[in-house]
């Protein structure tokens, strides 16, 4: 087994406060629980991943040093598979916790887990507004 994985509990123990989404409920969505502790540490730790990944890809591209630009291009390729693993895991912790299967899921702001409906709408949103809402 990797050493990530061996050590991945113990970095979710030592992550500081929990990162919250910051996408709100919409009018689509339909609230059906909380996240539990650990789907927000997955998502905290998802998070802090994707950010070291953009970061290292935005040094590889003003990075005049050839060795140093290729370090910063596998470690952004490292950090953005290792948040889509952890992501994967936070969704299928919450699917299943909530036995959503088979729903489009969503968690927005507060915590909050939602079943997201399709929006059959095809009028787009600033046509809405100037007509004075749903059409």
């Amino acid at each position: 087994m990797s050493t990530w994985l061996k050590l991945l509990p113990m970095e979710l123990d030592n992550l500081g406060d929990s990162i919250e989404p910051d996408h709100p409920v919409e009018k689509n969505d339909k609230v059906v629980g909380q996240m539990s502790e650990t789907a927000k540490k997955l998502f905290t730790l998802g998070r802090l991943l994707e950010k070291d990944a953009s970061q290292n890809a935005l040094d590889s591209h003003y990075c005049m040093e050839k060795a140093q630009k290729l370090e910063h291009e596998t470690k952004a390729g490292e950090y953005a598979a290792k948040a889509q693993a952890v992501k994967l895991l936070m969704w299928i912790g919450i699917r299943d916790e909530l036995r959503l299967w088979g729903e489009d899921v969503g968690v927005r702001s507060g915590f909050v887990v939602v079943v997201t409906k399709a929006d059959n709408n095809d009028i787009p949103p600033f046509l809405e507004r100037l007509f004075g809402g749903e059409l």
